[in-house]
């Protein structure tokens, strides 16, 4: 069975460190996002943009490898032994010196 590590403000939203999926019925990434906002609606905004895609400023990583760069994406099809771990949205510098330029 995959396993979720959550890390940071993940893990207060889940109040676990971790949780199992079936992989039969959750078979992708994108499959398991959507079951873990069913479980706990307040991660919607933290894990999925308004075009039900995965935000660009949250880190997650199958095995320790970024899913965004692999052909399928959040489509990719989850393994027995996977493991996924999810950080905290993180944002840059970028929007801050932004905001300051329009001022």
């Amino acid at each position: 069975m995959p396993v979720i590590r959550f890390y940071a403000n993940l893990r207060t939203l889940a109040n676990r460190p971790s949780i199992k999926f079936d992989s039969v019925a959750f078979p992708t990434l994108r499959a398991v996002l959507v079951e873990l906002i069913r479980r706990f609606p307040e991660m919607d905004s933290h894990l999925i943009d308004q075009h039900g895609n995965l935000r660009q400023d949250m880190p997650i990583f199958i095995n320790g490898r970024n899913p965004r760069l692999h052909s399928a994406g959040i489509d990719s099809m989850l393994g027995e032994e996977d493991i996924i771990s999810m950080f905290s949205p993180i944002a840059s510098g970028r929007m801050n010196v932004e905001v300051l330029r329009e001022e």
